[in-house]
This record gives C-alpha cells, sequence and structure tokens, in this order.
C-alpha cells in the first residue's frame, strides 16, 4: 500500500489515534483530514511503580530490546565516555548486538534480562533514564521511569516532547546530537531536584481508556 491509498483509507475511519502529537501531524501533513485524528498518550501503572528517591550514586538506565533503531553504537559510546557513570541496561536480545562483548566488558556497565515483574525493582536503582532512539512510537519505559521518579533524558522521537519539558522534569536533545551533549545532560539530569512522578502521574492506562472511550 503506498502513501496516496494509506491517506485515503486513513480518511474512511471513524477515528484515526496516534501515540504522540508529533505522529497526528505527520499524518495531517500527509492528508489524513484533522477531524479524523487524535493522539492519546499511553500510560503505566502508578501502584506498580510506586516512586523512589533518586540518590547521587544511583545508575544510568536505558530499557530497551536491541534493535537497530534504538542506537545501539550511541548507547556504547555514552556509557565508554562516563566512566565516573554505572550505567544498567534492562532488555533482550541485546547478545546480539556486534559489540556486545566489548560493551559488557566495560567496568561501568551491568546488562539484565528479567520478567516484568521485577522491573519496579531494577528501575529503584535509577536516578537517570536515557532513551537514545533515531526512531520511536513512545517508548513505554519513558512514562514508567518516569513515573518511578526517575529523570529522562530522551532523544526528539516519539512522544517524548508531549511529556517532557525540557529543563523542568527532564532533557531532550536531537536525534542526531552527539555523544558529548548528551553526556552533558546526563550530568545534568543527577543535579535536577523536581518530582519527575508529579509531572506524569495523570499517565494511567486507566485515563487512557476514559479518553479513548470519550473519542466514540
Amino acid at each position: 500500500m503506498d502513501e496516496r491509498e494509506l491517506v485515503f483509507w486513513l480518511n474512511q475511519t471513524t477515528k484515526v489515534i496516534t501515540m504522540g502529537s508529533r505522529a497526528r501531524d505527520d499524518l495531517i501533513a500527509k492528508g489524513v483530514q484533522p477531524d479524523r485524528i487524535a493522539y492519546v498518550l499511553c500510560g503505566a501503572d502508578p501502584d506498580f511503580f510506586k516512586g523512589h528517591e533518586r540518590s547521587a550514586a544511583g545508575l544510568v538506565g536505558f530499557s530497551a530490546a536491541y534493535y537497530l533503531r534504538k542506537d545501539p553504537d550511541r548507547i556504547f559510546e555514552i556509557v565508554e565516555a562516563m566512566p565516573h557513570r554505572s550505567f544498567l541496561l534492562l532488555g533482550r536480545d541485546w547478545e546480539a548486538y556486534p559489540k556486545f562483548s566489548d560493551l559488557i566488558a566495560l567496568e561501568n556497565f551491568e546488562y539484565v534480562t528479567a520478567p516484568y515483574a521485577d522491573y519496579p525493582a531494577l528501575y529503584k536503582r535509577m536516578s537517570v533514564f536515557v532513551s537514545p532512539a533515531r526512531l520511536e512510537g513512545g517508548p513505554i519505559p519513558l512514562i514508567e521511569t518516569m513515573m518511578e521518579n526517575i529523570v529522562p533524558v530522551a532523544s526528539d522521537t516519539g512522544f517524548a516532547p508531549d511529556i517532557i519539558e525540557h529543563g523542568r522534569n527532564g532533557y531532550i536533545f536531537p536525534v542526531d546530537a552527539e555523544v558529548g551533549h548528551v553526556c552533558d545532560l546526563i550530568d545534568q539530569a543527577f543535579e535536577n531536584r523536581q518530582d519527575i512522578r508529579k509531572t506524569v502521574r495523570h499517565l494511567t492506562w486507566q485515563n487512557l481508556a476514559r479518553q479513548i472511550d470519550a473519542l466514540r
């Protein structure tokens, strides 16, 4: 199906729901009728991710399965460039990354695969969360970690600009930003004293369901 055909069929729908404002705006620019589109942000469970007090000794975390769009080389370069920070990568399939043996050998790096039930405990070890992807629909871990009161440092993709106010409840960097710039933002994030959880407390699955139901 080419783009023109996709736009035609989307304009026959009752409603097209996107995960963020950028995806909505992109569809409108392609010709989808604005009144056909709504964006509804995803959520997290505040009773599952209860929040915690951050510390200067907290970890810098990544939470993602291995995909090229997650920019694994940038993750490697960030960890390598910041020996004064400790990093935790939570996800799966990273053994497929060609440089995985070099990454896992770094003294300030830890890799964990775990069931979802263990995520809150692992997030509690983090003070800063980094989402370096070059392309995102979400990511959902961005909301989860913010709900857990972790300061986000995220690439300008997906719904990051919808929930992060740069310099207040997190930091956003251009998709093609230099690694040094990202590292500077990570260090800034450790100085942030904001209650991050408070800024996303409304992003629950219940509220998402209510918003979708209201679109009918």
